[in-house]
């Protein structure tokens, strides 16, 4: 017989890890969701939908991504665009089972909350989010320049998010490596 003990702890550590895993995503995407909303009402009506913050660095300069990330692939149509968006809402599901089946620290679950987080901010900018001309797109709106010219692709706080979740999970994985080493 397995110890029952044993599995409610377990299962109680899962479910603490789902509510946090549930609380950051769903702060995250709030998040994202309102810096969008934000840049859609401040810059819309701007010169050049733009305004510079720290000269020459950083400004907000509004644009629609209908393509993939760091545009790559510029247009790739509504029917794709819809199926992306919907595949990343079905990975939000996955990270969240994910979370629930696994026991792993609440920085691992933070982790994986952020990758959802991103994911429900732009997949619900590729499904839902009217761009001008028609069309979907994701907002992007945060542009970091070069100091020798040029700049970063434009980005939104939910590309941010999916950054700092695939470090963490990588530093995490990484420190777990390094454990059963010694």
């Amino acid at each position: 017989m397995s110890g029952s003990t044993g599995d409610v702890g377990v299962r109680r550590q899962s479910n603490a890890a789902l509510m946090w895993f549930v609380a950051i995503t769903a702060l995250g995407a709030a998040l994202d969701l309102g810096t969008k909303a934000w840049a859609v009402d401040a810059l819309s009506d701007l010169p050049g939908q733009a305004v510079m913050v720290a000269e020459p660095w950083l400004e907000m300069a509004l644009s629609y991504n209908r393509g993939t990330a760091f545009s790559a692939i510029f247009d790739l149509g509504e029917g794709v665009r819809i199926f992306l968006g919907i595949g990343a809402l079905l990975v939000v599901v996955g990270l969240g089972w994910t979370v629930w089946r696994n026991p792993m620290t609440r920085l691992e679950a933070g982790a994986f909350a952020l990758l959802a987080a991103g994911a429900v901010g732009n997949g619900y900018d590729r499904v839902l989010r009217q761009a001008p001309g028609g069309g979907t797109g994701v907002v992007d709106f945060v542009k970091v320049n070069y100091p020798w010219g040029g700049s970063w692709p434009t980005f939104n706080v939910a590309d941010a998010w999916l950054v700092v979740g695939v470090a963490l999970i990588a530093l995490s994985w990484l420190n777990q490596a390094r454990t059963a080493r010694t």
